[in-house]
C-alpha cells in the first residue's frame, strides 16, 4: 500500500470557497460559514492554511472566476500541496472542468480534499479516485479528438480553409477570401519564382521571410483547392492564379536561382484536376 504519511504532514493548504447570490439565498451556505469549516477541517489534521480563495457572487458554471484564476496561477507555481473546499460544487459543478483541474493537480502532485464528502486524495480511497478520474480525462480527450476530426472532415468536403489564411487570404464571415493588400502579390511572386529570380530577393521585395516563398509555391490554396491529409478538395473561395502558372511554377528548375520545386504531392494534372477524393 502507499505510504500516506508524507501528505498526512503537507501543511501548506489552499482553501476555496464560493457561492452565488442563488444559492446563498436558496441554501443559506456562506462564503464565511464555508471558510470556517474548511478552518476547523484543518486544525484537526495540523494542516497550515497557505491562503483563502474567494469568489462571491460567481456560479460553479464556468472556470472563469477571479479567485479561481489566481488559485490554479498559483497552482503552477506549487505554492500549496491541497486544496479545501467545503463541497465539491463550490469548486465546479461542470465534470468537465473538474477533471481537466484535477488531472493537473494530480501532475504537480497536489492534492484536492472536500469537507462534506468522501473526496480526500490524501488518502487510499483518494488515490483510486485520482486514477478514475484519470481515465475519464483520456475519454475526454479523445472524444475532443474525434470531435475535432469530424469538424475538419466535414469543413474539408465543403472546401472551407482548415487554418489560419496563408498570404494573399484573409477571412469574412469565417471564410476564405482575398486580402485587399497582398493579394495582388500572389501572382508576382509566381512570376518572379518562374522567371528564376532567387526566392531571398522575392521574400525581400514582399517583406516576407524565405522559406514562406517556398510554401506559397507549393501551396494549392491559389488556385482553388485545399489540402487536408494528402488529398485536395475544392475550395469555395476565388482563386488567385492560373492552374497552368501554378503548375509551372511548380515543375520548373532554372539554373542555380533556387531548387525544384516538382514533387508528386503537389504539381497538379492539367487535364486531370483531382476531385475531392483524388490523391495529389
Amino acid at each position: 500500500m502507499k505510504n500516506l504519511k508524507p501528505y498526512l504532514n503537507k501543511s501548506r493548504v489552499a482553501i476555496y470557497s464560493r457561492v452565488s447570490t442563488e444559492e446563498q439565498a436558496k441554501e443559506g451556505i456562506s462564503v464565511d460559514a464555508q471558510i470556517d469549516k474548511c478552518k476547523s477541517y484543518c486544525d484537526a489534521r495540523g494542516w497550515n492554511i497557505h491562503k483563502i480563495y474567494v469568489d462571491p457572487g460567481f456560479s460553479a458554471g464556468t472556470l472563469d472566476r477571479p479567485a479561481m484564476k489566481e488559485l490554479l496561477k498559483d497552482s503552477e507555481d506549487q505554492r500549496f500541496d491541497i486544496i479545501l473546499v467545503y463541497k465539491i460544487d463550490r469548486f465546479s459543478r461542470r465534470l468537465k472542468d473538474l477533471i481537466m483541474v484535477l488531472e493537473e493537480l494530480k501532475l504537480k502532485n497536489i492534492n484536492f480534499t472536500s469537507v462534506t464528502e468522501q473526496i480526500d486524495t490524501t488518502s487510499a480511497m483518494g488515490e483510486a479516485f485520482f486514477q478514475i478520474i484519470g481515465v475519464f480525462a483520456q475519454l475526454e480527450r479523445g472524444m475532443v479528438k474525434e470531435r475535432v476530426k469530424l469538424a475538419f472532415d466535414r469543413k474539408a468536403d465543403l472546401g472551407e480553409a482548415l487554418y489560419r489564411p496563408p498570404y494573399g487570404y484573409t477571412y469574412q464571415n469565417r471564410k476564405l477570401v482575398p486580402d485587399p493588400i497582398t493579394s495582388s502579390n500572389i501572382e508576382e511572386i509566381f512570376e518572379m519564382w518562374l522567371n528564376g529570380i532567387d526566392y531571398k530577393i522575392i521574400a525581400e521585395k514582399f517583406k516576407l521571410s524565405s522559406s514562406s516563398i517556398y510554401t506559397i509555391i507549393k501551396n494549392p490554396v491559389y488556385i482553388g483547392k485545399i489540402r487536408y491529409k494528402g488529398l485536395l478538395y475544392e475550395g469555395k473561395h476565388k482563386p488567385l492564379i492560373s492552374l497552368e502558372l501554378w503548375n509551372k511554377a511548380n515543375d520548373v528548375t532554372v539554373s542555380t536561382s533556387h531548387e525544384s520545386t516538382k514533387d508528386s504531392d503537389v504539381v497538379v494534372d492539367v487535364d486531370d484536376t483531382p476531385k475531392s477524393e483524388d490523391k495529389t
